[in-house]
């Protein structure tokens, strides 16, 4: 089912369209606006197409953080893993079910 919302970025109204949630939607289109007025106060007298391109740069950066972070991390829980692994199959080869 599609989802038709009315949206107030950086002072502009958009219809968004879409399968997900209006509320999730919204909180998207919440997100850049903050984003926005955020660097807006930063970066005084941009014209709005430069400010969003920033912007969606800001947020990109952010994503490429967050997805090194995260290789990172699946990284060292692999890493773990195996050792734990090893460790067991250790343990049961150390066994003598023989005698």
């Amino acid at each position: 089912m599609t989802n038709k919302l009315q949206v107030e970025i950086f002072g502009n109204h958009y219809t968004l369209q879409g399968e997900a949630d209006s509320a999730y939607t919204q909180s998207l289109a919440s997100f850049v606006d903050q984003k926005m007025v955020d660097l807006a106060g930063k970066t005084q007298g941009l014209h709005l197409s430069k400010l969003a391109v920033l912007t969606a740069i800001n947020i990109s950066h952010e994503l490429f953080q967050l997805r090194n972070q995260q290789a990172v991390q699946r990284d060292f829980i692999d890493g773990k893993t195996r050792d734990l692994i090893s460790n067991i199959e250790d343990q049961f080869e150390d066994l003598n079910f023989d005698k």
